[in-house]
């Protein structure tokens, strides 16, 4: 026969239980840098998210044509530059508004937001030039200017990922490696 009390036997559980749920949490923390892994949830469960993806065939993607793409939970806008291939989010940092069309230079190169004139390196993201117009319309610097102040923090990067292109052509991009792009094909 168990003489311990039922309750104590459930407040013996409910602790156990926790402390399974902490080290499951621990651990999965641990492995949380490894690209197959996303974050923990509070449940301590480890939740796979694909990070790294085959996005298509450099064959698909002709020098000056962009797709776009879904990697994990992030949309991707994937480019062909001059036979260098770029990998970085649809959005521009400063409002939030998609860069899709944007003007891509050989400064950098660079991509141009059309709605504010900010641009951003392709190879790292970094803002090279922050909201100086409004639409692209001439004279409106000044607006661009205030418009600027609003939104994203002044001069916050671009999130380019990291893109590679294997043997076979295709063209993987890893969402989890941001802040550097570019692979020649």
């Amino acid at each position: 026969q168990n003489d311990v009390p039922e309750s104590k036997m459930l407040r013996t559980i409910v602790v156990v239980s926790i402390a399974a749920v902490g080290l499951l949490s621990h651990q999965a923390n641990a492995f949380s840098s490894l690209p197959a892994l996303s974050k923990v949830s509070r449940a301590g469960y480890v939740s796979a998210r694909m990070t790294s993806q085959k996005v298509g065939n450099k064959s698909e993607l002709p020098a000056g044509e962009r797709k776009f793409v879904k990697v994990g939970d992030e949309d991707v806008m994937v480019v062909n530059h001059k036979n260098t291939i770029y990998a970085l989010s649809p959005k521009c940092p400063h409002l939030g508004l998609p860069m899709k069309t944007g003007e891509i230079s050989d400064d950098g190169p660079c991509i141009t937001c059309k709605f504010h004139g900010s641009k951003f390196d392709l190879n790292t993201g970094k803002a090279v030039k922050w909201s100086e117009s409004v639409l692209g319309l001439p004279g409106s610097q000044f607006l661009g200017n205030i418009v600027g102040n609003i939104g994203g923090a002044k001069n916050s990067p671009a999130k380019v990922f990291a893109v590679e292109v294997d043997a076979d052509g295709a063209i993987i991009v890893d969402t989890a490696r941001v802040g550097a792009s570019g692979a020649s094909v």
